[in-house]
């Protein structure tokens, strides 16, 4: 097991990794032919993100035997955070791509 410190480390760096990734794959998607499909592929990218880091927060901060009410609040503050982290994503590669979208 992971020493909890560690680990929330770990899933912070992998969740900015992830607003990084998706941030410029929406914003290269979007400029291109394939503007279309910016927002599945993105969205797409985030349910993967979502049940790896869901899995690597419990695996992280809770001990076997698994306590479901343990298990359930991990589950819901991870949905919290891929929530928002896919709103950051989606509105930095906006930022990203918005000047070039309006001619300025």
């Amino acid at each position: 097991m992971i020493p909890p410190r560690r680990a929330t480390v770990a899933l912070a760096a992998f969740t900015l990794a992830f607003i990084v990734f998706a941030t410029l794959v929406f914003a290269a998607l979007t400029v291109s032919s394939q503007a279309l499909w910016a927002f599945p592929i993105v969205v797409s990218l985030w349910v993967a993100f979502l049940w790896t880091f869901t899995g690597k927060a419990i695996a992280s901060w809770s001990t076997r035997p698994h306590q479901m009410g343990r298990v359930t609040a991990i589950i819901v503050a991870c949905g919290v955070i891929a929530i928002v982290a896919l709103a950051a994503a989606i509105l930095a590669g906006l930022l990203i791509v918005g000047p070039r979208s309006a001619a300025l």
